[in-house]
């Protein structure tokens, strides 16, 4: 696969505010390294809380071919909205991971080229959604080749397409598959404030 299998999120220092900024330049390594693991928990927080209330939604292609009575929901969202995890902050980044199985190439996009296969195989009918053609054979229906297609007979005795064949298939980036970053900046840089304020505060500055 022509993607990277994971995805990463970062917050560096740098990119927050002046205000915020300041804080973090008056503060002492320690009270930085606490704020910065309780700022990332926040930010885990609202990250995790766009994938869950968006659920399966987000992700749906309703004008696709595999929309339809038969489709069965693979769960895939959820592997995305629980497959993020925290990396360990410095007192000047922190850091966010989700290795959610295809995940990165949603946001990314790109080119997708079989790994073994001489050919991809694209689900075209609901039923086909989520399962591999080996998996459909074995269990719904005998499949068999014609020209570029897996197809299935019918009880009329004719054939129905079930899977395409493609050398490759190039994806464009899923549209909101990030959160936007003020989802996440808000209660980060909120909480990581707070937890310098209560740092200068007993020091005694």
């Amino acid at each position: 696969m022509a993607y990277s299998p994971n995805l990463t999120i970062r917050i560096y220092g740098k990119g927050l505010d002046e205000a915020t900024k300041g804080f973090l330049n008056i503060s002492s390594a320690k009270s930085r390294k606490r704020a910065m693991m309780v700022a990332s928990a926040h930010a885990l927080d609202a990250i995790k809380k766009y994938y869950s209330d968006k659920s399966r939604y987000l992700w749906l292609k309703k004008w696709g071919p595999t929309h339809g009575p038969g489709r069965k929901p693979t769960q895939w969202w959820r592997g995305v909205a629980n497959g993020w995890s925290q990396m360990m902050p410095t007192t000047s980044k922190a850091e966010f991971v989700n290795k959610a199985i295809g995940f990165s190439h949603k946001v990314t996009g790109g080119k997708i080229t079989p790994k073994r296969a001489k050919m991809l195989t694209i689900p075209v009918i609901p039923q086909a959604h989520g399962l591999t053609a080996r998996t459909f054979s074995k269990t719904i229906a005998p499949l068999f080749r014609v020209k570029n297609a897996l197809v299935m007979s019918t009880p009329d005795g004719g054939i129905k397409p079930v899977f395409a064949l493609k050398k490759s298939v190039t994806q464009a980036p899923w549209k909101d598959a990030l959160p936007a970053p003020p989802l996440f900046m808000q209660p980060f840089e909120a909480a990581l404030v707070d937890v310098l304020i209560d740092g200068l505060e007993g020091d005694g500055r």
